[in-house]
């Protein structure tokens, strides 16, 4: 990346300046190089991000707006600074896809939210939205990997969980959505949705996750009680956009 090779060349410039006053050990001309490309990285580092920042605030002006084709376009016109900095590619293919994938258009978001996997942060809305993509497939192997791969970097999101244990329970897989359920109370013991899940999971019943509301009816795998809102909008307008992906 070009952050990164620019950061490199200005720690180079400052070991080689610092080793040219033939005053300073060659130890500590490293150390200076070292400082030198640490500190140009941050820097540059920074404005990437807040470029990046403003072409979000564009995006979640078009989404309040009512008008995610333009939101979608917007992003789009962002990649041009993935060269510059680790990380803007795949933040941006994760908020294209899970925009598309609220729209029902499955088939175009799963090349996004596919891609959106290579980060280090594991962004979970994307990747549950990818292993949804795969239950509707029935591409099940896949989708545990997505979901539990997911898993490892998000365990307080409750929903997460929740939409796991409901695409295992839906295909028949009863005890394998107990045992993910389980394990989701057992790192957040306070949250009474999932509990509350749990034991219809345990009593057999139809997993209902409707406590979760919007997070929940975004997905797509039930269909919402009520379709459209009074102003005739798919959803009320509160999507906010950010590195880490498409958040509510």
């Amino acid at each position: 990346m070009i952050n990164l090779a620019l950061s490199l060349l200005a720690g180079a410039i400052v070991f080689l300046l610092a080793l040219a006053t033939r005053v300073v050990h060659p130890g500590l001309c490293g150390l200076f190089g070292l400082v030198g490309a640490i500190g140009a990285y941050v820097l540059l580092a920074r404005r990437s991000g807040k470029q990046l920042e403003a072409v979000m605030a564009i995006a979640q002006k078009e989404m309040m707006a009512r008008k995610p084709e333009r939101a979608v376009e917007a992003l789009q016109s962002a990649f041009s600074l993935a060269r510059w900095q680790f990380g803007i590619s795949s933040s941006l293919h994760a908020n294209i896809g899970v925009l598309l994938y609220v729209q029902k258009k499955f088939d175009e978001a799963e090349p996004h939210l596919r891609k959106s996997t290579g980060t280090l942060l594991r962004l979970w809305q994307a990747q549950a939205m990818l292993a949804a993509i795969l239950y509707r497939h029935k591409k099940y192997d896949e989708m545990e990997r997505i979901f539990d791969g997911s898993l490892k970097g998000n365990k307080s999101e409750t929903l997460l969980y929740a939409v796991y244990a409901w695409c295992e329970h839906a295909r028949g897989e009863k005890k394998k959505a107990i045992e993910i359920l389980t394990k989701g109370v057992e790192e957040n013991k306070s949250d009474e949705k999932l509990k509350t899940l749990l034991q219809r999971a345990q009593n057999d019943k139809r997993l209902k996750l409707d406590g979760w509301g919007e997070q929940w009816w975004q997905f797509w795998l039930e269909t919402p009680p009520q379709m459209m809102n009074p102003q005739g909008n798919v959803f009320a307008g509160r999507q906010r956009f950010g590195r880490g992906g498409y958040r509510r």
